[in-house]
């Protein structure tokens, strides 16, 4: 008999129930917080049931010390997406408080028992990994942004000087001369040999010519902001800000990399063409070992590509895709399509995805909805090589 130990997760605390698979109570539920003895007393009293599974639903990431501690005891423990417990019905009552809920989810995972995937796999180790990665992204733009700002006020001319303020050499240059009044009375040899050093070359007349345009620019400007201010200061420790993000992504990248280009499914998908090592890595942490879906159309559903069909009767409409899956995933495949359309038009025009994009553009599809049936073809693809254990092949 299967025994069924049911969490409904908060901040701190959580309620749980011990029921059979014949919906039998055994401990009814219950308050504990998230403290080591309450759960170390919880676990002596349910210990020696057999076929014991811990179920919970997933709540950011104030299920995590519920999940590792049983875990780590070697319970299987099983994390439930809250959309299957909100829409499972199995009585009319609408009330809702956390000893209903608690019983609910038991339930859900008793009516959901086929369909659910522990995400213990040797790919989805890696996730979080992947989710620093995404963090790091977001917080690397927004330093972008508050960077490019700086640059206005203290010496908007920046821009006149380097092609792109973001690449090393203008990051190192702008951290050690932030403000004109740094660079502009040095000597022209003084500030060549600075710019050979940082973009790590051997010769420093190539930037001759950029050095008196730099000292051109900054004697005619109108800067009206002090070299001691709090802005240049600022520009500054954003600057530091970036560079240690940059490396820190780099960090990632590596990680994930190595981790998982020895995988099997890693090698499979890298042979499509669009995935990169990175890419591929990046992919496989986030959908995990592909292979565990029943068809590819699970697989988009997983990712949110799927289309909400609306039909009654005769009626039928085809609505939008649900984005109700891994938006991360999804982010990662529309950008894998844009980089082969973009690539094909001008390389390989018998790409089998450039070729279904044009197919469809010539149906006076939008733009964007061809996108999607490209990353639907591209599901498709990843699924049936990774299914059948094949390398793609070019033809």
């Amino acid at each position: 008999m299967k025994y069924i130990l049911s969490f409904d997760i908060a901040k701190g605390k959580s309620v749980y129930c011990f029921i059979d698979e014949f919906k039998n109570t055994i401990i009814d539920a219950s308050l504990i917080n998230h403290k080591k003895d309450e759960f170390d007393l919880l676990f002596s009293k349910i210990k020696d049931y057999n076929n014991l599974v811990v179920i919970m639903e997933s709540t950011s990431i104030y299920h995590l010390p519920v999940e590792n501690y049983f875990r780590s005891k070697g319970i299987n423990t099983i994390v439930i997406n809250p959309k299957l417990v909100k829409q499972y019905k199995d009585t009319l009552n609408k009330s809702k408080t956390d000893k209903i809920d608690c019983f609910k989810i038991a339930r859900c995972y008793l009516g959901t028992i086929d369909f659910l995937y522990q995400k213990n796999d040797e790919y989805l180790i890696y996730n979080p990994l992947a989710r620093q990665y995404w963090s790091l992204i977001e917080s690397q733009t927004r330093l972008k942004n508050r960077y490019k700002q700086l640059i206005e006020i203290v010496f908007p001319e920046f821009n006149l000087i380097f092609n792109d303020l973001y690449s090393d050499l203008a990051l190192n240059f702008i951290h050690d001369f932030p403000h004109p009044d740094l660079f502009v009375n040095r000597r022209t040899d003084y500030l060549m040999n600075y710019l050979k050093d940082k973009n790590g070359t051997t010769q420093a007349f190539r930037f001759r010519n950029k050095v008196l345009k730099m000292k051109d620019i900054s004697s005619k400007s109108l800067c009206y902001v002090d070299s001691n201010s709090f802005h240049v200061h600022n520009l500054v420790q954003t600057i530091e800000l970036i560079q240690y993000h940059k490396l820190e992504i780099d960090k990632i990248k590596n990680k994930l990399i190595d981790g998982l280009k020895d995988k099997k499914l890693f090698k499979i998908i890298n042979s499509i063409p669009g995935f990169g090592e990175f890419s591929t890595a990046l992919f496989l942490s986030e959908v995990g070992n592909v292979t565990r879906f029943n068809n590819s159309k699970q697989f988009k559903s997983f990712l949110g590509i799927d289309s909400v069909i609306n039909q009654s009767g005769i009626s039928i409409h085809y609505g939008p895709i649900s984005k109700s899956g891994n938006k991360f995933g999804r982010t990662i495949l529309f950008n894998i399509v844009t980089t082969i359309i973009q690539i094909s038009a001008h390389s390989n025009q018998n790409n089998p995805i450039y070729l279904f994009f044009r197919k469809k553009q010539s149906e006076g599809k939008h733009h964007y909805k061809c996108i999607i049936a490209c990353e639907t073809k591209l599901c498709k693809i990843i699924y049936k090589l990774c299914s059948s254990n094949c390398l793609y092949i070019n033809k």
